[in-house]
This record gives structure tokens, C-alpha cells and sequence, in this order.
């Protein structure tokens, strides 16, 4: 007969914490089904299919990377690119090469494995983090990942543009774009990120005007953008806070400088994109005005 498990045992079994979404380990698996769905919401939507043109100039003349362009096409990160060019599986008009470095002219063929690596379209999408998801696509995490929920609902792979962690949720963009995604994440661009934090305590406005001035973090002054109470109590505060920097935990660990705990933190806002009107865990294709309209807004502020 089974030993039956003793109560200490499933006690602690049934206080395993969860997040509602798949776990996972390795590659997150995804059927044809899947990516048919896939290619077919996004052709169907509004999306734009070209780059934005940051670089094209560059790019015609003197060619994109090679580990840039395997990983745009959704081959695989571009860590993991490197190390395929560096094993000698990357075949350029069917010579091998080992170079990371080497410049991709347009009408060159591609093959990793002996595979043909065919030009993949551009995708931009609005997704809505939820609490307790990893943006990390490492194949040894347990831990419920951005893939996870991601993999199955784009035709092509992704990735973030700047990251959120795990105990926060809301907006990400996720692109194929490198261009996009450098003008949304680098902060010379000046694109805001807005949060919006629940508190420990209830904030003071000497508290506001400290935070206000900012804070060194890593050895560089991050002051916010704006900052705002929005709602508070005797026992905690509501708080909206914008930001153009995306170092790890930044405003977790902005607000500790002040003594200020962040009970609950979700991103709303990139630029003048929302999170409204999207579920935890759901994605939408940007349409071209909207992509259009970011870009514009960093190239204002070059």
C-alpha cells in the first residue's frame, strides 16, 4: 500500500505558489494551429510590415550584422546567434561564416543548419504583463516566462523592449524591430514610462518634494519626470510616477531611497500608449499610427 503523504506535506503543497499562467521549462511548445492563428491576427490587423527607417541609410550601404539580423528573423536571441556563427552553422550564399560581425547585404542567402533563414516581417505589440511572470526567456527557469504566454499568440519571435520584474505587472511592447526598440528604451530619446505604485504608508508632501529631486542610482541621478499623488490614506498612499531611464528594479529601488515600500506596482503608460482596454496576460498588434507616433516622439527629443 502508498504511504499516504503526512499533513506537514501536503500543507506545504497546497501553499505552492502559483500564477494561473503554464510553467515552464526549456522551449515553450506551440502548434502549427497556433501560429496559423497567429500570422492571421496580425495580417488582418492594422500593423505596419516595414521597420521604422532608423538606419536604412546605414543598412543599405554597408549591411546589418549577422547576429542582428539571425536574431530579427526569429532565429534566436542574439547571445545564442553568436554562439551558432561562432560553431560554424551560419552559411552566407553558401559559405560559412564564423563572424558575428559580418554584414548582411540585401539578396544574400542565409542558412542555419542547412535551413534557409527566410526575412521575417516586422511585428509591434502591446502586452500586459501580469504579476508574477519572469521577462526572461532562459530555458532553465521553472517559473511561469514572457514566452510562456507570448510564444503561442505571435507568428515570429519577439522580445521586450525593457523588462519588468517579476512582482510587477502592465504595458510592455514587444517587438522584432531593433531600431523601434532602441528609440522606445534608450532615454536619450526622452519616451516616458508611467506607473502607478501602491504604497506602505501614507506619503507626505515633504516626502513628494524629496522624491522629486531624485536619487543616485548606479551612479546616475534618476529624477523623475513627473510624480503625483493621486489617492491616500492615514495608513497608505497611491501614487503615479514617470520615468524615461529602465535600469533593473528603478523605481523599487528609487522609492526606497525615501523609505517608501512599493506594495503594488503596475506600468499603465509608454508614451502615449495605454494599458485599457487589454487583459493580463493579452496582447494587440500596434497599428501603424501608433508605431508611427512613438517614433515621432523620439525623434523629437534626439
Amino acid at each position: 500500500m502508498a504511504k499516504r503523504p503526512s499533513k506537514a506535506t501536503r500543507k506545504s503543497k497546497s501553499k505552492k505558489k502559483t500564477t494561473g499562467f503554464g510553467q515552464g521549462r526549456g522551449k515553450p511548445k506551440v502548434s502549427k494551429r497556433a501560429k496559423r492563428i497567429a500570422h492571421g491576427f496580425v495580417a488582418a490587423s492594422a500593423a505596419p510590415d516595414s521597420p521604422v527607417g532608423q538606419g536604412i541609410e546605414e543598412a543599405s550601404s554597408q549591411g546589418v550584422r549577422l547576429n542582428r539580423w539571425l536574431a530579427e528573423q526569429g532565429v534566436d536571441s542574439r547571445r545564442k546567434c553568436d554562439t551558432l556563427i561562432f560553431n560554424g552553422e551560419v552559411m552566407v550564399n553558401g559559405r560559412v561564416v564564423d563572424s558575428p560581425g559580418y554584414r548582411v547585404q540585401s539578396g544574400d542567402e542565409i542558412s542555419v543548419n542547412g535551413r534557409k533563414i527566410r526575412t521575417s516581417r516586422r511585428l509591434y505589440y502591446l502586452f500586459y504583463k501580469p504579476k508574477g511572470v519572469l521577462c526572461t526567456n532562459d530555458p532553465r527557469e521553472t517559473r511561469t516566462r514572457l514566452c510562456d504566454l507570448v510564444d503561442p499568440m505571435v507568428p515570429s519571435r519577439v522580445y521586450p523592449i525593457g523588462r519588468l520584474d517579476e512582482e510587477s505587472e502592465g504595458l510592455i511592447l514587444l517587438t522584432n524591430d531593433g531600431d523601434f526598440s532602441n528609440l522606445v528604451a534608450h532615454p536619450k530619446f526622452g519616451i516616458e514610462k508611467t506607473y502607478v505604485c501602491q504604497l506602505d504608508r501614507s506619503m507626505s508632501g515633504e516626502d513628494l518634494q524629496r522624491l522629486r529631486g531624485g536619487a543616485w542610482i548606479d551612479g546616475v541621478k534618476v529624477v523623475p519626470k513627473k510624480v503625483r499623488i493621486l489617492r491616500k490614506s492615514a495608513q497608505r498612499s497611491l501614487m503615479e510616477i514617470s520615468i524615461c531611464e529602465g535600469r533593473n528594479r528603478e523605481i523599487r529601488r528609487l522609492l526606497a531611497r525615501f523609505g517608501l515600500g512599493v506594495k503594488r506596482l503596475k506600468r499603465v503608460r509608454i508614451g502615449s500608449l495605454g494599458i485599457k482596454g487589454i487583459k493580463r496576460g493579452m496582447l494587440r498588434p500596434l497599428s501603424r499610427e501608433e508605431r508611427d507616433s512613438l517614433v515621432e516622439q523620439a525623434r523629437r527629443s534626439e
